[in-house]
């Protein structure tokens, strides 16, 4: 997906969320900014980061990008 595609998503209210699994911290774009930023931090192993991505992906206005 490019930027353009994501402004589409993110100005229709939606937030991009992705897993860093290297630092375990799941990080987001949302209207707030358009750069990718922290959401979550401090996850225990890649399964509980896992476990947090696939809860917050149940939300309408949540996607994985």
């Amino acid at each position: 997906m490019n930027v353009k595609d994501q402004l589409k998503i993110i100005n229709a209210g939606f937030r991009i969320i992705r897993a860093d699994e290297q630092n375990l911290r799941i990080k987001e774009k949302s209207f707030v900014g358009m750069e990718w930023r922290t959401f979550e931090k401090g996850f225990a192993s890649k399964a509980a980061l896992g476990r947090r991505v696939r809860e917050l992906l149940e939300s309408n206005k949540i996607i994985e990008g």
